[in-house]
């Protein structure tokens, strides 16, 4: 298997763990969080305006500072996994793959209709096409076990190994085509074959 080296943004859940860190602290700025991150000072000033706009930041007075003060923030509430929000603030709809990783998770075990029925919702709908597009991703990754195998993948039966239940956060498939593991930070079956995946 060939090595794969992926520099793979820290994005909201990096700079999220960073600002519960300092938060602990005290007061933080956009500043001290993007020194601590591969983000942008700009991604990261985005990212605190939001969670601002939802209420999850608030002002928290000035630092004195040469040529202009440094705003200083808080949070209001800690939750565990970054807060997923659009520029208003407003909550983001879950990814059809988070709900059919937390679907994996729960059903023993499951074929492509099943698992599309399942991880659905009355506001983000999972499409069998879309089920088996994850699936057979997940499979090439060595995530699941094939308990029946058929002509086809969306005719067989899967099961999510044990050993790949690896946290609450879905691997990703990503466009290059290769899985992301978000729990464990790393990538998923053969990157070498990358090309063979692609749908």
């Amino acid at each position: 298997m060939a090595a794969l080296t992926v520099h793979v943004p820290r994005g909201h859940a990096g700079i999220w763990s960073i600002i519960k860190r300092l938060d602990i602290l005290g007061p933080w700025s956009v500043r001290e969080v993007s020194d601590q991150t591969n983000a942008r000072k700009d991604v990261v000033a985005d990212y605190v305006r939001r969670l601002a706009k939802a209420g999850i930041t608030v002002p928290a007075g000035e630092r004195e500072n040469p040529g202009s003060p440094v705003i200083l923030h808080r949070l209001t509430r800690r939750p565990t996994d970054a807060p997923r929000l659009r520029r208003d603030g407003t909550e983001c709809l879950p990814t059809g793959q988070e709900q059919m990783w937390r679907a994996m998770r729960v059903l023993g075990t499951f074929g492509i209709p099943e698992l599309a029925h399942a991880a659905s919702t009355d506001l983000v709908p999972v499409n069998p096409v879309a089920a088996e597009h994850y699936v057979k991703h997940l499979a090439h990754a060595g995530y699941l076990h094939c308990v029946e195998e058929k002509h086809r993948i969306s005719a067989s039966t899967w099961r999510l190994k044990p050993s790949a239940n690896t946290g609450p956060l879905p691997p990703l498939v990503m466009r290059t085509k290769f899985v992301w593991d978000q729990n464990q930070r790393v990538v998923k079956g053969d990157p070498e074959n990358a090309g063979e995946v692609a749908a």
